[in-house]
């Protein structure tokens, strides 16, 4: 019965080695955000998030996860701005 648990060592090592990726880009996403939220998301203007976005690159990150971490910011930044236009259409109407 040979390689009868090879299977579940390849599933502890690729969970254990998901693991580490998954936390290594849960901290670059949040360093994205922070970096977006505190010089903007454009990388060209703002070089903590270049520095971030590149350190993310060499990490394998994906796309899509970098995409969405600078979303973020804008998906916030745009309810935030909605939010006191229509406080102050409230105030104008009493």
């Amino acid at each position: 019965m040979s390689g009868h648990n090879k299977w579940s060592k390849i599933k502890n090592k690729k969970g254990e080695a998901d693991a580490k990726r998954g936390a290594i880009f849960n901290k670059l996403s949040r360093e994205i955000f922070v970096a977006a939220k505190a010089g903007g998301g454009d990388p060209s203007m703002n070089a903590s998030l270049r520095m971030v976005l590149d350190k993310a690159r060499a990490a394998n990150m994906p796309k899509d996860n970098i995409n969405r971490a600078i979303k973020k910011l804008q998906v916030k930044e745009t309810h935030q701005i909605m939010k006191k236009s229509l406080m102050k259409a409230m105030d104008l109407v009493e």
